[in-house]
């Protein structure tokens, strides 16, 4: 089983978002705090007896370098 399924069985998640799309699947994101991914799958049959996950991603959660820039220099001219 992909991990990010598993954790949607498994309830191993603080934020879910559902894409519902007009072929019946869906697009899954779910995230947990104070982790630094985040789990994107399609699925077509949600729940079903035939679930099939069609597409899935682990993705990092950073900021962008130039995010990460602009947090440095706000603290140096911070208060």
């Amino acid at each position: 089983m992909l991990e990010g399924l598993r954790r949607l069985y498994s309830g191993d998640f603080n934020a879910i978002n559902q894409e519902w799309q007009p072929d019946g699947s869906v697009i899954i994101t779910l995230a947990k705090e104070g982790e630094a991914t985040i789990y994107r799958f399609k699925v077509k049959n949600l729940y079903g007896e035939n679930e099939e996950v069609l597409e899935h991603e682990i993705r990092p959660v950073a900021p962008p370098k130039w995010g990460l820039d602009r947090m440095e220099e706000a603290k140096k001219h911070g208060s």
